[in-house]
């Protein structure tokens, strides 16, 4: 297997948790309502002592609507740089109506990593919470894993998407799918 392999993170909702705003999920807009999920230290570890390259990859369209600075999403990004140890944080910050190129699903901002970092993406992998996400991974010729909180009843159709019921568990598959045999100390 390559040892060019990476792991691409969605960003809210996989490592950093949502902000509630009028009864809906919300990317968090300032950097004091940024926070890391439980899990995501002890899985971006488990993941950089298997060998993986980490990235990010996600979409911020509240850049392009004023509602986040981009000062703000710097100091989040400079956080998870370096507390998760990632190689690199790509964005969309485009809304939809736009249908850019760089916006996931498309797979655009994957093949930067390949380009600026070597990545294979054939023996890479996406970890996130939406359909867009693995759509995404998809395209670029990754494998997906999504997080869900609901356990699925029947397991993907897809070789290449599953599902975990947290981001612990779709580390493990990731490892699994790699036969990499390595202790993740668990916070479950």
């Amino acid at each position: 297997m390559s040892d060019r392999w990476a792991v691409f993170f969605d960003r809210d909702g996989t490592l950093n948790a949502h902000v509630a705003r009028d009864d809906r999920r919300s990317s968090p807009w300032r950097i004091d309502e940024f926070a890391l999920l439980p899990d995501a230290v002890v899985a971006a570890a488990a993941l950089r002592d298997a060998g993986a390259r980490m990235f990010v990859v996600t979409n911020q369209p509240d850049l392009q609507r004023g509602l986040l600075d981009p000062c703000d999403l710097d100091s989040m990004h400079c956080q998870l740089r370096e507390i998760l140890v990632l190689d690199h944080v790509y964005v969309c910050p485009h809304v939809a109506a736009l249908r850019c190129a760089c916006r996931k699903p498309a797979g655009t901002l994957f093949r930067r990593a390949v380009e600026e970092f070597g990545i294979d993406l054939s023996h890479s992998w996406m970890l996130g919470d939406r359909a867009t996400d693995a759509q995404a991974a998809l395209s670029a010729g990754l494998r997906a894993v999504i997080i869900t909180p609901v356990q699925r009843a029947t397991e993907s159709t897809v070789p290449e998407l599953s599902y975990a019921t947290s981001l612990m568990s779709g580390v493990r598959e990731v490892l699994r799918a790699r036969d990499i045999r390595h202790t993740i100390r668990s916070t479950e």
